[in-house]
């Protein structure tokens, strides 16, 4: 019974190792479609059309990272009881995407201007309930079951390769390239900034902000962290301790260890 278990967690890093940079890619990619989605129906200024789309790739990181970690956590539990990885990963990434966005839709305040770019505060009764559910359902589950499925994904990937952790540098490597050419690229072909106010620097403002969540995920991905200590496991397969324990064979002169 000890050995068996100890074979189940010495196979855990082989299923977490590297499921928080899929969380962060699938994150990105799912809620930055949410904003390509807001920017399609919000009448906002034609030079800062994009700004949805790189505030939702920015947060997506953030709650991607929260999935992934989540993710993690059931995955463990998972492997120490011997069940399989896909529903513990899926319901795990599920929960770490949806808590943040429906504590901040059904217990923040009402946010009807949300709804409306040019307009400013309106009454309550015109957030709840129809709006609400509508913004609850288009930028928070679809964008979280989204990344759940892709997290889940990964961990199917990852339990492929024999070095799942440097995987995982690999995804979030891409996913910083990524962001860096997003100002660049949805931005393209959209009219200079025209007037002043703060509209005039939203653009440049969130381009700043996804260039800098950019830097922090290439910054993880490429620089080595030290003190670990823990090479990469390969995932849980033929050999990996889920055959039977083997009784010590006795001495060869016969005699009982005393």
């Amino acid at each position: 019974m000890t050995r068996t278990a100890g074979a189940a967690k010495a196979a855990a890093p082989g299923r977490t190792a590297g499921v928080v940079p899929w969380g962060v890619a699938a994150g990105a990619l799912a809620w930055g479609l949410a904003g390509a989605w807001r920017a399609a129906h919000e009448a906002n200024y034609p030079w800062n059309a994009w700004t949805p789309i790189g505030y939702g790739a920015a947060k997506g990181v953030l709650l991607g990272a929260l999935a992934g970690w989540c993710a993690t956590l059931l995955l463990r539990r998972a492997t120490a009881a011997r069940r399989g990885p896909l529903a513990p990963a899926f319901l795990g990434a599920l929960s770490g995407g949806l808590l943040p966005g429906s504590v901040r839709d059904f217990l923040g305040e009402p946010r009807p201007e949300t709804l409306y770019y040019f307009d400013g505060p309106r009454p309550d009764a015109q957030w709840y309930w129809g709006p609400l559910l509508a913004e609850w359902l288009t930028h928070t589950v679809l964008p979280a079951l989204g990344c759940a499925l892709l997290i889940t994904a990964g961990v199917r990937l990852s339990a492929r390769f024999s070095r799942p952790r440097a995987l995982g540098r690999a995804v979030l490597a891409l996913t910083g390239a990524g962001l860096l050419l997003l100002p660049s690229v949805a931005s393209a072909g959209l009219p200079a900034p025209v007037g002043n106010g703060r509209h005039v620097n939203e653009s440049a403002e969130t381009g700043m902000v996804v260039v800098a969540v950019a830097f922090g995920v290439l910054t993880v991905a490429l620089v080595p962290r030290r003190g670990k200590g823990r090479p990469d496991v390969p995932g849980p397969g033929p050999g990996s301790g889920s055959g039977p324990v083997r009784a010590p064979s006795p001495p060869a002169d016969g005699r009982r260890r005393a």
